[in-house]
């Protein structure tokens, strides 16, 4: 429940320490989550693409360039999902707009905001999207995994601050957690 979750690789240096290898962050002369000007084949959507594997394969959103430092409320996009359940949030309908976050005011989607990629698994569903600017909205999405597992991310750091001052962040992080430790998902056969 927040944004940029998995931001940098890392190298343990003893049994207590561990350096953060942002200098590993591919300078492309592009913009992360965008097509290398050069080579619009090769899709940069991660600054951990060194490791030749995407955040998405795992959280189905991956933070990119579009929406930083920007602020704004979500729009519902799938409302038949359990997500949505008890909150009276309709396709069309907005939330997030009230939130405690100082540094970037505006709404849940913000600060730094992630978005599907094509490494996102097969089967993420888009729930919501943040209305920021420049189509830099955060993505809501779930999906489920083959083992049972589930994945619901909502691709913003600013979506904490908002749950306790707005409904419908609220209801659906409840919605969320209730759901994740009181119910399981089936293994897909």
């Amino acid at each position: 429940l927040g944004g940029n979750g998995l931001n940098c690789e890392v190298e343990f240096i003893g049994e207590d320490q561990l350096r953060f290898k942002t200098h590993l962050a591919p300078t492309l002369g592009g913009e992360l989550g965008m097509p290398h000007p050069d080579n619009p084949d090769f899709y940069c959507d991660s600054r951990m693409a060194r490791t030749l594997e995407s955040e998405a394969n795992l959280l189905g959103v991956v933070c990119t360039d579009t929406g930083i430092m920007t602020a704004a409320p979500y729009r519902v996009i799938k409302d038949d999902h359990w997500a949505f359940a008890e909150t009276g949030l309709k396709n069309g309908d907005i939330f997030g707009e009230n939130s405690l976050q100082e540094r970037i005011p505006g709404g849940a989607s913000g600060h730094e905001t992630d978005k599907r990629s094509p490494h996102s698994p097969p089967g993420t569903e888009l729930l919501a999207k943040g209305m920021n600017r420049d189509e830099g909205g955060a993505e809501i999405v779930s999906y489920e995994t083959a083992s049972g597992g589930a994945v619901f991310s909502v691709g913003s750091i600013t979506w904490v601050p908002c749950l306790l001052v707005d409904d419908g962040v609220s209801r659906i992080t409840s919605n969320v957690l209730k759901r994740f430790l009181t119910e399981s998902t089936k293994p897909a056969k």
